[in-house]
């Protein structure tokens, strides 16, 4: 996939830095996690120089938001390669040495999104939903073979105010903060929560969709939450938007 490798590695040092500035150390590794082949290379290095992992946090992410008609087939590839095909290669990458311990936590970032259909988002929602049926499997194999200390948490926000969603006009709750977002999803870790949706009360809406008819919640999303229309601003940070 084409980057701004520079911009990345800046962005990377300053994470560091940042880290390293509270008392933490810090290695970064930059790797293209649509290429299977380079994410286990980074892998393998990793456990060379820092040692087996202990919690593997999957949160990456592309959106186009364009209608289907307006997708191009490359951008439909790349979101699927990016967003759930990814949690593949880094989850196999790590998992085995995570269940010869029996120990462990990984976090899969899926979104409301993967919950709930969202326009301009054909690709970018259906791997959200790819997302939530990768992690719920996935726990359920875990404990059916007995690694009950492989802890594992589904993180679902709504809109997150880093500039992926840029240009969207929220109806229903203001886009949430990134330092927010954070912190919610390490106290979920750290009580081993197998959820963890945010806001908490977005998932009060969610049963709606099971419970009214298809027509009654599409009129929902249409005239109450005006889910088109927020996504229609889109603006993000460039014809694909990292996350």
């Amino acid at each position: 996939m084409s980057w701004n490798i520079q911009a990345v590695s800046h962005t990377l040092k300053g994470t560091a830095d940042a880290l390293e500035a509270e008392g933490y150390r810090c290695h970064t590794y930059l790797v293209d996690i649509s290429e299977r082949e380079r994410v286990y290379e980074a892998a393998k290095k990793v456990q060379q120089e820092v040692g087996n992992v202990q919690v593997l946090i999957n949160n990456a992410g592309i959106v186009a938001c364009r209608t289907l008609w307006d997708l191009s087939d490359k951008a439909i590839e790349s979101t699927y390669a990016v967003n759930i095909l990814s949690h593949y290669w880094t989850t196999r990458a790590f998992l085995p040495e995570m269940m010869n311990a029996n120990s462990g936590h990984i976090v899969t970032v899926g979104s409301v999104a993967g919950m709930l259909g969202t326009y301009g988002c054909t690709d970018y929602s259906a791997t959200k939903f790819a997302c939530v049926g990768f992690h719920e499997a996935l726990f359920t194999e875990l404990k059916t073979h007995g690694y009950d200390n492989i802890h594992t948490t589904l993180v679902c926000p709504y809109y997150i105010n880093t500039g992926m969603f840029a240009g969207c006009r929220p109806r229903l709750l203001p886009m949430l903060e990134p330092k927010y977002v954070a912190d919610s999803m390490v106290r979920s870790i750290l009580k081993n929560e197998v959820n963890c949706t945010l806001p908490d009360h977005v998932r009060m809406f969610l049963p709606l969709k099971c419970l009214l008819p298809a027509k009654m919640c599409w009129e929902l999303m249409y005239r109450v939450i005006k889910g088109p229309e927020t996504m229609m601003g889109f603006r993000g940070r460039g014809k694909a938007t990292a996350g």
